[in-house]
């Protein structure tokens, strides 16, 4: 064959991947993830092409049908796949709802877990609700109940009955429109909301839990009936589960487990919690993937052979138990690819067929395209399938590699490097840092922490029908041991370097070199070990550039902070690890609201906070000369003034900030192919043209980063 089945399924995704992408990028800008995956797409395809024509030289005879067949099927399913994304698109922004910003009753059904947060030292219950209805608070509609739907994202004080998912509830309070605009390295929040039908969010606000049967003016679907009575046996498991482990695990422990067995409740666990987890790599621990399944097969497979029961049988319990269990934590992308995987292998062996994993990850992965585009968007996608390629790429080839280490020490080593081979990039865009830590961690918290995970998975089945109180103490311990270890390896300064999102100059290179490895390793068989020490060496290399910053060498950056309460923007100096913060706040507003949104953009510049200075201007002010260097300015200006009309054209590069809405014209036609930021905080923007070259709405639309 010119093409094997693995390289057609790959071909397939391929197209699929760049169609999604291409289509969204008519509507909205693509950030640095997205064009890492048009890269690789892109490359895949022209690899397996030189690949056939090779073939096709050395074995003339071969049929070029597979080819034919794969190009048309590329195809149709890339025109489809446009078709899709930009429905969904011009569904979701053509559909603005009527009830944004309008106060009243609202009939919710709850429709995922409710889980904690703190905010601002309170807390508060939060939860994605279907809504059903509502009742405004309009003289001219008093009484009226209005059908509505979408989903609404809820952040309520819980202060009457407890809340539980699939409760229908009355919340009293004004939906706001989400807050969408991109920022360079950060989670990109719009492809989320567009494929979940998220449309506003209420915040705060009362509410009462009714029967369903008391919305009946709302005119419900028989069908939400149904649904209700399905969330509500889902919730009553989870809940189960939740009081089993608050009832033998201690204080410390209790939602950890919890957090093991069932994935989220992040806000339980603790902001310290959450951020030793992440220091040290592991914190993929916490939401359900692939190593759950796995451990989940392994269990049934375990106790079926104990029983004499055949392997057949055995495998066909573990596809029942795993699809249950994905139902039962949530259909998220990493528990539906893990368990179609799982499923796939254990069909596999029930027919008596070779199974081949890089295939069978790419037909899962084309079946989740084909549903839902947008997933390639889609943070926890995108690091679910990078690792899996990873270890499937690279898990044997490193383990033949490394020779020096104990089985024990190399298998854990193994798998951390691995998975994280392909996901260096999208780790520094999105979380800005790399941790030695990790290397640790999973030599020697992973494997207790799945010690950990099949001991609660027994334990809470057990406890159903006979107390072992016994067996979770020793659970307790282990997890006490697990969260003390994490927090010194956090903790410790030497294991966590802050490097900020690479260039995409430096993107391109490191995938060359992971390339690279990849064609030495797997190809040349491990011949040339000294080249491939170089590679190696490369690769580190390229890190260790982008961590000193010296690219951005006697450069000085612009990167506007797009937020809702009010405006900002960083003068950074990546090379000297110094910034300067501007805040905009017009209404004295205070800096703590914009700390977060702050403090992502000096990470992902690498710049330690300590470096950083605040201070704060007002766009609304007089002109006022903000920065200045040799070659560029930014600078506040609201009105024409032949003075600073006429400094403006000794200085190569000025990049004005105006309040003066009705004034944009003027001021664009006084000083051409200077960069206009329109900065109306918590205002309306009335006469800007969107679509202006140098005109940009300040925290209404994407801004990229200028080099000063």
């Amino acid at each position: 064959m010119l093409i094997t089945y693995s390289e057609m399924a790959h071909c397939i995704l391929s197209g699929i991947i760049l169609s999604s992408l291409y289509a969204y990028s008519t509507h909205y800008v693509l950030l640095d993830t997205s064009w890492y995956c048009i890269l690789g797409a892109i490359v895949y395809l022209l690899y397996t092409f030189i690949k056939s024509i090779i073939r096709y030289r050395l074995y003339t005879p071969l049929s070029c049908t597979y080819i034919l067949v794969t190009i048309l099927v590329s195809c149709g399913l890339g025109i489809a796949t446009y078709i899709h994304v930009n429905r969904e698109i011009n569904h979701y922004v053509g559909h603005i709802k009527f009830y944004i910003s309008q106060e009243g009753e609202y009939a919710f059904l709850v429709d995922s877990p409710v889980e904690t947060t703190v905010i601002e030292e309170k807390k508060y219950k939060t939860f994605s609700a279907m809504l059903l209805g509502l009742e405004p608070y309009k003289d001219t509609a008093k009484g009226l109940h209005i059908k509505a739907d979408g989903h609404i994202k809820v952040t309520i004080e819980e202060k009457s009955s407890p809340i539980h998912m699939g409760d229908t509830i009355i919340v009293n309070g004004t939906p706001k429109k989400l807050y969408l605009t991109e920022e360079r390295g950060t989670i990109d929040r719009r492809n989320k909301a567009i494929r979940n039908g998220e449309m506003a969010s209420i915040f705060e606000g009362t509410y009462k839990i009714v029967d369903i049967h008391t919305l009946q003016p709302y005119k419900l679907a028989s069908y939400v009936g149904y649904y209700q009575q399905y969330l509500h046996i889902i919730g009553h498991m989870r809940s189960t589960v939740e009081t089993l482990m608050q009832r033998y695990l201690s204080d410390k422990t209790k939602w950890l487990g919890v957090s093991l067995v069932l994935g989220g409740h992040y806000g339980e666990l603790g902001e310290d919690v959450l951020r030793q987890f992440g220091y040290t790599g592991i914190i993929h621990i916490l939401s359900i993937s692939g190593s759950h399944i796995a451990l989940l097969f392994s269990i049934v497979y375990g106790i079926c052979r104990l029983c004499t029961i055949k392997k057949r049988y055995a495998m066909i319990g573990g596809i029942v138990l795993s699809v249950f269990y994905c139902i039962l934590v949530g259909l998220s992308a990493p528990v539906v690819r893990s368990t179609i995987m799982g499923i796939w292998l254990a069909l596999a062996y029930i027919k008596g067929r070779m199974y081949t994993a890089k295939q069978g990850l790419a037909v899962t992965a084309i079946l989740f395209l084909l549903y839902d585009p947008f997933l390639i968007l889609d943070v926890s996608f995108q690091l679910s399938f990078g690792a899996t390629y990873g270890l499937l790429l690279f898990g044997m080839p490193l383990y033949r590699w490394i020779t020096v280490l104990p089985p024990i020490v190399k298998a854990p080593l193994v798998l951390c490097i691995s998975a994280q081979l392909l996901l260096i990039p999208f780790q520094l865009y999105y979380f800005h840092y790399l941790s030695l830590a990790s290397l640790f961690a999973a030599i020697i918290i992973t494997p207790l922490l799945d010690i950990a995970i099949v001991m609660l998975f027994g334990c809470t089945i057990i406890s159903l029908l006979i107390p072992i109180g016994m067996v979770w103490n020793v659970i307790d311990w282990i997890l006490t041991i697990c969260l003390y270890v994490n927090a010194h390896l956090a903790n410790s300064s030497i294991c966590l370097w802050w490097i900020g999102t690479i260039s995409a100059t430096l993107g391109v290179l490191y995938y060359g070199c992971v390339g690279l490895l990849y064609i030495n390793l797997v190809s040349l068989k491990l011949k040339f070990r000294t080249f491939t020490k170089g590679i190696v060496l490369m690769g580190i290399g390229i890190i260790a550039i982008a961590y000193s910053g010296i690219l951005y060498r006697n450069e000085t950056i612009l990167h506007i902070i797009p937020m809702k309460q009010s405006n900002a923007f960083l003068i950074v100096k990546p090379y000297e690890k110094i910034a300067m913060v501007y805040i905009d706040t017009p209404d004295a507003i205070p800096i703590k609201a914009s700390e977060i949104r702050v403090r992502n953009g000096l990470q992902s510049f690498g710049i330690p906070l300590k470096n950083a200075h605040v201070q704060r201007f007002q766009s609304t002010g007089k002109n006022t000369v903000l920065y200045k260097n040799d070659i560029s300015s930014v600078m506040v200006y609201n009105r024409q003034n032949g003075e600073k009309k006429l400094q403006l054209k000794d200085i190569k590069n000025t990049i004005l900030i105006t309040s003066q809405s009705y004034m944009v014209n003027q001021i664009v036609a006084l000083h051409l192919n200077h960069p206009v930021l329109v900065s109306m905080p918590r205002g309306a923007m009335r006469d800007i043209d969107p679509d202006a070259e140098h005109v940009h709405l300040w925290g209404y639309q994407y801004i990229p980063d200028y080099r000063l």
